[in-house]
């Protein structure tokens, strides 16, 4: 392949510096400004295998919530506190997936677009638990304590193994 440097006379030399005040050395290739940075196969498994572990780890949490909670509260609990704790952890376990997307898409952006999006999500979902606790205590008369159980046991056990999935992703991609 041949390459060429531009010279005086080269006639892109005198349109280019019609616009600049100093000459570019080689001839400006402009696809190369707009292709994206190639990431190493390594560092794509790497990524892979952190979003395996949040699935993973979110998918035994759903279980094991399910089974423990559904135990006590049939042993333990009155039938309106245990409608009342149903309805406090389905919303969490709903926007802990959803903010795992959202995580997913923001690994991708800026850092300062990452921890934007990561501090809202967490803002969004306390105000999703703030908004849920109004709907099912003061329109729907469920028990406040079950819904307050509810809503929170499910929502900080999914906060942690989404701390846990972010801390890992970044100590594996080396942010």
């Amino acid at each position: 392949m041949k390459t060429s440097l531009m010279t005086r006379n080269d006639p892109t030399y005198e349109r280019l510096t019609l616009h600049q005040s100093v000459a570019p050395a080689r001839p400006l290739n402009v696809t190369a400004l707009a292709a994206p940075a190639p990431q190493k196969v390594t560092d794509l498994l790497l990524s892979q295998e952190a979003s395996r572990y949040f699935i993973l780890r979110y998918v035994a949490l759903t279980i094991v919530l399910l089974a423990t909670s559904s135990t006590l509260l049939y042993f333990l609990a009155t039938p309106a506190f245990t409608k009342a704790c149903y309805f406090g952890m389905a919303l969490p376990i709903a926007t802990s997936y959803l903010s795992f997307l959202v995580t997913e898409w923001a690994f991708e952006q800026p850092n300062s677009l990452f921890v934007l999006v990561s501090t809202m999500s967490i803002i969004i979902r306390m105000f999703n638990l703030l908004i849920a606790f109004c709907v099912g205590y003061l329109t729907l008369k469920l028990n406040s304590a079950g819904l307050i159980i509810g809503l929170l046991a499910t929502y900080f056990s999914y906060l942690a193994i989404e701390i846990a999935y972010v801390h890992n992703k970044g100590k594996l991609l080396g942010v």
